[in-house]
């Protein structure tokens, strides 16, 4: 039985990088979920709303941020086997 994301995260233009629970030298945690458009301009979900941040220096702190959880992340078959892995496992029993 395949997995079911792993279409979607073997797409050229889909990056999933998953951190492991394990992973050490972290100097940021995240906090919300952002996403980065480009370098002009960050979205952030709060619990409560989406705040769109256009602050020059705002936006270089938040893709500090996104570069530093990417470098500790794993990514490509490594994280396809952390997420598909279990989901496999718990579709088999």
């Amino acid at each position: 039985m395949s997995c079911p994301l792993h279409e979607i995260m073997s797409r050229p233009n889909v990056s999933l990088g998953i951190i492991p629970l394990g992973a050490r030298r972290r100097t940021v945690w995240p906090l919300e979920a952002s996403y980065a458009f480009d370098d002009a301009q960050v979205a952030v979900e709060t619990l409560t709303a989406e705040v769109n941040i256009t602050a020059p220096g705002e936006v270089r702190t938040y893709l500090r941020a996104f570069a530093e959880l990417s470098r500790i992340a794993v990514h490509g078959t490594p994280a396809r086997d952390l997420v598909c892995r279990p989901m496999r496992s718990a579709l088999s029993d």
